[in-house]
């Protein structure tokens, strides 16, 4: 299978879909979809930093299989990850949401910014090694959970009824970070060589 031809047209789905939720969805779409322009941007700029460095592929002594580009970069790699989410966070609080209501074209710069800040992450992930990537991803699963928690305890200062981000938490729970969370453990299973 072609990853990079998958992960290109992958990224572009899922920004293309959570751009359509955030034109024409409700307010709790729009609050949860925050992960499509993060997610797509991530896996796009993955995708960009794999594909430009396809035939300089360097293997490392623990067995990690890395673009040379990932290397020289991977002094920065923290730094980059550290800017991606602080251009993330700020547009997931009540006080922004709140303006993005009423000023309709945030909404657009929000998801803007969210993608470049996930491009950022994506590009630079591949510059870190095994067991510093399931950190990360860890530390990302418990963010998006405490998140949907956060939401579900303050709906009332996002202006949305608790009953309705309910409904949505667990269908972003069970349909979205229930597979994700899957798929990763399958990763990890896969590539400590348990099956």
């Amino acid at each position: 299978m072609d990853y990079l031809r998958f992960s290109k047209y992958l990224s572009i789905s899922i920004l293309i879909v959570s751009l359509l939720i955030y034109i024409i969805g409700d307010p709790i779409e729009k609050l949860l979809a925050y992960q499509g322009p993060v997610i797509g941007g991530g896996i796009l700029g993955w995708y960009v930093l794999n594909s430009v460095s396809r035939d300089k592929i360097i293997e490392e002594e623990n067995g990690d299989r890395a673009p040379v580009t990932a290397i020289l970069l991977r002094k920065y790699a923290l730094l980059g990850v550290i800017i991606g989410i602080l251009m993330i966070i700020p547009w997931l609080t009540p006080t922004l949401f709140a303006l993005e209501e009423t000023v309709q074209l945030l909404y657009i710069l929000s998801f803007t910014i969210m993608a470049i800040g996930g491009f950022l992450i994506g590009y630079v992930i591949s510059s870190f090694k095994f067991i510093e990537k399931v950190i990360l991803y860890s530390l990302g699963f418990v963010g998006d959970i405490l998140y949907f928690f956060v939401i579900y305890v303050a709906s009332q200062l996002f202006g949305i009824p608790q009953l309705e981000v309910v409904n949505y938490v667990l269908l972003m729970v069970y349909g979205v970070k229930f597979p994700e969370g899957a798929i990763f453990g399958f990763y990890i299973i896969k590539r400590v060589n348990a099956i």
